[in-house]
């Protein structure tokens, strides 16, 4: 039990507690409102300019960008998170022309340099900048990156090589998805579907590597970027990997890629044994392969004993077109009160329903 004393004593500083804490957000506002209102005072002179040099054309460009260069540091920093904040938004001439003026002012050299601050924010920020303007030549320190203490910097530093676009990085991105400190797969896998088809050789090698995660995120950016020419090192991959997670997104792929290569082990998969949510997500990338020869194995599977297969099963056959509806309105007709058909029925109704809001909203645009 608590003494009265102490009780007694800490109601009594309660107050002087909750006066320090409110004084204490009133002084943090008024800093970052001053703080602020010196960077818009430093910006204003040159904030004119700045607007001029995104509208102006190439050849009036040269007298701009010479002025804003050539501004003092002070003015320079209060200026910089403008202009990182504008090169995430424009693109043609004027991404162009903020970039041009980054390397005039030795910015792109600075931020190599930052990547090896004490600061992580310092770190961060640089590898933020070094992205967004493409710099190549720094994708050796920002893969050193991927293995920072601080986990912002190294999620910085993966978005930034997706941008750099050299294929040379993929090895280290896939490596950086395992260990203590780990990136998360859905920054890493934005970065290597952002490096394009260059890299896609380099991807489909990490279909080797011993780790589960790392090959269901080269099998996701594969599929993500149209890598129709390892179509059969996925579907290999679909057969025989040993993980369900990786078979998965190897089937998730094959359905996106579209290509006749990918249909009999999505049929496969498919059969009436193995994991369910495997055969459900074959199920419905056979439907998106669009391959009429799947009609007799989905209609087979409309009656399968896990009513999300079957349902699965049912929506496919609608995407194999005049096939596909066939197949279901002959499934839907099989007896009053099979699980086939139920299913089949369903499935037409929800397809007539959509047809007839499409058909409304024409009507309506018209």
């Amino acid at each position: 039990m608590i003494p009265p004393g102490i009780v007694r004593g800490a109601l009594l500083c309660l107050p002087a507690v909750v006066v320090t804490l409110s004084l204490m957000i009133v002084v943090g506002r008024g800093v970052r409102g001053r703080r602020r209102h010196r960077r818009e005072r430093l910006v204003a002179p040159v904030r004119g300019l700045l607007m001029q040099l995104l509208c102006a054309e190439e050849d009036e460009q040269s007298e701009l960008l010479s002025l804003l260069a050539g501004t003092d540091r002070r003015t320079w920093t209060a200026l910089e998170p403008s202009l990182t904040a504008l090169l995430a938004k424009v693109s043609g001439a004027a991404r162009t022309a903020l970039v041009r003026l980054y390397e005039l002012r030795g910015a792109a050299v600075d931020a190599v340099g930052d990547l090896s601050s004490f600061s992580a924010a310092r770190r961060g920020r640089a590898a933020q900048v070094l992205g967004q303007l493409g710099h190549r030549p720094a994708a050796g320190a920002l893969c050193r990156l991927l293995a920072d203490r601080d986990g912002e910097v190294r999620l910085a530093a993966a978005r930034a090589l997706g941008r750099c676009g050299d294929p040379a990085t993929v090895p280290y991105l896939l490596e950086s998805l395992h260990g203590p400190r780990a990136v998360s797969p859905g920054v890493v896998t934005g970065a290597l579907v952002s490096l394009g088809p260059e890299a896609q050789r380099r991807v489909a090698a990490g279909l080797e590597h011993p780790e589960p995660l790392v090959r269901a995120v080269a099998i996701e950016a594969l599929g993500a970027t149209g890598a129709v020419s390892q179509t059969s090192v996925i579907a290999r991959a679909l057969r025989e990997d040993p993980s369900v997670e990786v078979r998965i997104k190897a089937a998730r792929a094959l359905g996106r890629l579209g290509m006749p290569d990918g249909l009999e082990p999505l049929l496969a998969a498919a059969g009436r044994s193995g994991p369910a949510a495997l055969r459900i997500v074959a199920v419905g990338a056979l439907g998106s392969l669009g391959a009429v020869a799947a009609t007799g194995r989905l209609a087979w599977l409309v009656g399968d004993a896990d009513p999300h297969v079957a349902a699965t099963a049912a929506r496919a056959l609608l995407k194999l077109g005049p096939a596909g509806q066939a197949a279901l309105r002959a499934a839907a007709g099989d007896g009053p009160g099979g699980p086939a058909a139920a299913q089949a029925r369903a499935a037409l109704d929800e397809w007539e329903v959509g047809g007839a809001r499409h058909d409304l909203r024409v009507e309506v645009a018209l």
